[in-house]
């Protein structure tokens, strides 16, 4: 911007004619891009600031994702939880902009799911975030029945609902293993080389007994690493992923276990009730 203001004035004066020029559509859009390039290149916090000052609900879903990302993976102790709720606080005012964003519903449901992850299972029941983040998933799924992160969400919430109440709380709230399997499958069946899905989908599979789970979550984890990352997440997911590929290879449960726990921000790893995973013989 320095620049700009030391040129003649008339520059100036033409920029201006220019960016008033442009339709508020072509605006948002190139304010979504900028936002979006920043968060690609693993400027989180500036892609949250940028996309904020769009005022837009698909900018305010994008902020949201940038701070949950830079909660999860850039901070640590307390601050990660004001990260997650800051990023709830952007979801929740993209909900209120655009009530039929999918973007925005799966933004609160994940907003929920890191924050309940960082207060405790207890305290996330009494407080209803489980049921509102399923509210939020199937709403994103009405407005659009083929969007994959919908049905990834949905495939998180019944896994994480089964870790973190199990039986009982599985009967609660009508979650399932097999439906959490399925529901991730159908995500990747729409979007094959979503590499944020499938590394999540690879790390809850790990964490659930069993040969075939343990199988398909190395064939994932393979596929993820046989690509060459194209942005700033994809690397810092690539990084994380073989540590587990190879626990998985030696058949090192203790250290599957605990790459899981700290990758899924898990205390302990979940037991399985026996869901085959689809396709897997």
């Amino acid at each position: 911007m320095r620049k700009l203001w030391g040129r003649p004035w008339r520059s100036a004066v033409l920029l201006l004619v220019f960016l008033f020029a442009v339709s508020p559509a072509g605006a948002l859009e190139r304010g979504l891009a900028e936002a979006q390039s920043a968060f690609d290149a693993g400027n989180f916090a500036h892609a949250a600031a940028l996309a904020r000052k769009l005022r837009s609900a698909k900018g305010d879903a994008l902020a949201s994702r940038a701070e949950m990302v830079r909660g999860e993976f850039r901070s640590t102790g307390d601050e990660r939880l004001r990260r997650f709720n800051a990023g709830l606080a952007d979801a929740r005012r993209a909900v209120a902009r655009g009530p039929d964003v999918p973007e925005a519903h799966l933004a609160v449901a994940v907003g929920l799911g890191l924050v309940s992850r960082s207060m405790g299972g207890i305290k996330a029941h009494f407080e209803g975030w489980g049921s509102e983040a399923r509210d939020h998933i199937d709403r994103a799924l009405a407005i659009n029945e083929d969007n994959a992160w919908a049905h990834a969400a949905l495939g998180g919430w019944h896994l994480e609902i089964v870790y973190e109440g199990g039986m009982i709380g599985a009967a609660i709230y009508g979650a399932s293993l097999r439906a959490g399997i399925e529901a991730y499958e159908r995500a990747l069946i729409l979007d094959p080389d979503n590499v944020s899905i499938a590394w999540q989908y690879a790390f809850q599979l790990a964490g659930i007994d069993g040969a075939a789970n343990s199988a398909r979550a190395e064939e994932l984890l393979d596929r993820l690493l046989a690509r060459e990352p194209r942005t700033a997440l994809e690397t810092i997911l690539r990084d994380s992923a073989l540590p587990l590929r190879e626990a998985l290879q030696r058949d090192d449960r203790a250290e599957v276990a605990r790459l899981v726990a700290v990758g899924l921000g898990r205390r302990t790893v979940p037991k399985s009730d026996g869901a085959p995973v689809p396709g897997k013989r």
